[in-house]
């Protein structure tokens, strides 16, 4: 006994939601990929200007786990609703265009069957999946702005739902031993290879990388790394004679004695951060350093010479 053949606009109106499903899988996807590409420095620029697109998004950005878990969820709903309602379709319309072979032969029919599948797997993968995920790596900041809206729609709609999901994750996590996901901060490594992917992709200059660098082995390096040294030191002395002094010096040792201050020592050992500290508590921008053993001076460290760790080599007005 033969199946009634499917109706024709009805097989068409599943075919056209088919597709509908598709561009809807595409959505999230893209959004799920743009919303973790974009860089929120440039969304807070642009709602400096007036954006209302770019002031939602800073939002979707802030609060990146809920919105991934939407998205999540609409992925998984659109997905089942397109594996139900599409292989059906499909199959329906070979159905049409083949109604002889394939309701009066068993192995048509299988074919037919398969074919179905296929076709509406490639759809889904093929535009629901990799191309709206190339569009959205690509264009993060424009495919962002485009979905905040409808985003932010969906996501308030199904919150309740979500929260429901995330409870019973982690009641299931804690039943096995495991504790809710907790975000780990990255490592000093991971810092730096972001660093260094930012700057291949253009996203920070050779300079701002430079910096970054350098901030990151500014607590390692020592006085004793960083001063100059005692024997390229200029300076006046109360013991020297006026003549002598002013063999360094045009001016008066007199003006000198005005604005003279108590010094401060520091270890050839101390560490970069601690000599800032002591910068900022002694409202000085000058240390001797000198060896605790022997109390010799053995070299001076400014906070030149300190902020030269961060930024690099800083030149005076003469260009020395």
């Amino acid at each position: 006994m033969h199946e009634p053949p499917p109706d024709l606009a009805v097989t068409g109106i599943f075919i056209l939601c088919s597709f509908l499903l598709v561009a809807l899988n595409g959505f999230f996807v893209a959004a799920e990929f743009a919303i973790v590409k974009v860089r929120r420095t440039r969304l807070e620029e642009l709602a400096g200007l007036g954006n209302a697109a770019a002031t939602r998004s800073i939002l979707l950005v802030d609060q990146l786990d809920d919105y991934l878990s939407a998205t999540q969820l609409g992925i998984t709903l659109v997905s089942l609703a397109l594996g139900w309602m599409g292989e059906e379709a499909f199959f329906n319309l070979f159905r049409i265009l083949f109604p002889a072979l394939i309701d009066s032969n068993a192995t048509a029919h299988g074919v037919a069957v398969g074919a179905s599948f296929f076709f509406i797997t490639v759809l889904h993968v093929v535009l629901g999946e990799l191309v709206p995920k190339s569009m959205a790596i690509q264009q993060a900041e424009k495919i962002t702005l485009w979905v905040s809206r409808p985003l932010h729609i969906f996501y308030l709609i199904a919150k309740p739902l979500i929260n429901a999901f995330t409870s019973l994750a982690n009641f299931v996590l804690r039943i096995i031993g495991y504790h809710g996901l907790e975000e780990q901060p990255l490592s000093e490594e991971e810092l730096k290879m972001v660093m260094k992917e930012s700057h291949e992709d253009g996203v920070i200059s050779e300079s701002e990388a430079q910096i970054i660098n350098r901030a990151f082995s500014f607590s390692d390096k020592v006085a004793a790394d960083i001063m100059i040294p005692a024997e390229k030191v200029q300076y006046l002395s109360l013991k020297r004679s006026l003549e002598e002094n002013m063999k360094i010096t045009e001016k008066r040792i007199e003006a000198f004695r005005k604005v003279a201050r108590k010094p401060v020592f520091v270890d050839p050992k101390l560490k970069q951060d601690r000599i800032m500290k002591i910068f900022k508590d002694t409202r000085s921008h000058l240390a001797i350093v000198q060896d605790p053993a022997t109390k010799k001076n053995v070299g001076i460290v400014t906070m030149e010479d300190v902020l030269e760790g961060i930024v690099g080599e800083i030149l005076d007005e003469h260009g020395n």
